[in-house]
């Protein structure tokens, strides 16, 4: 597809606010990813994994991991904006890697927070959506996360997430160098997967 067709568009600031008004709305289940970051994070772990995944798959996932709940709409217009909204940015990450790869940053860096305690949560939300995209195809992530170099890669994101009870026990220095290291570990991510030989 070419850039300038309308699925390809990035979502301006505008956009990223009325789908995160959505994800935080009543008409979303209560497991739904809850914030935009944590949403750029699932959706970055889908496109940087080991395989291309069926919107049909993923969308759902993003409602409820677990029951297959899903959002009640107030009209098939919201239902399709909602739906084009999210492609949009799914597809606006996979350019990023396919055009400009070393240049990629998550969200939370674009953004400007009011304080740092926001912050702070924007990144914890980032990590823990960036799990939820690797629990979708658990089984296919199994051969990064068995060898013990490779599987160094996500530590940031369990432990940015607080999937593991390290990030209590760890010293601010350290959790400033994991969020340090964030983004070149998932870029490093996307060429295990795409450039397995390199």
């Amino acid at each position: 597809m070419k850039p300038s067709e309308p699925l390809q568009q990035p979502l301006t600031h505008e956009e990223l606010g009325l789908l995160e008004g959505f994800l935080l709305s009543d008409s979303t289940p209560d497991e739904s990813l809850s914030s935009i970051e944590m949403l750029d994070g699932y959706m970055t772990a889908l496109i940087v994994g080991p395989e291309e995944i069926d919107p049909e798959l993923w969308m759902p996932f993003i409602w409820d991991q677990e029951n297959d709940a899903a959002p009640v709409f107030s009209s098939e217009e919201e239902e399709k904006m909602i739906r084009e909204l999210l492609v949009r940015h799914m597809n606006s990450i996979a350019i990023q890697f396919n055009e400009a790869a070393e240049e990629y940053l998550p969200l939370f860096e674009q953004y400007t927070y009011n304080d740092e305690e926001e912050k702070n949560i924007a990144i914890e939300d980032w990590a823990l959506g960036f799990t939820v995209g690797m629990e979708l195809k658990h089984e296919s992530w199994a051969p990064l996360l068995l060898d013990e170099e490779s599987a160094m890669l996500v530590l940031p994101m369990f432990v940015l997430g607080k999937i593991t009870d390290d990030f209590d026990n760890l010293p601010e220095e350290e959790i400033l160098d994991l969020i340090n290291l964030l983004p070149g570990f998932v870029i490093k991510i996307y060429h295990y997967w795409k450039e397995p030989s390199l």
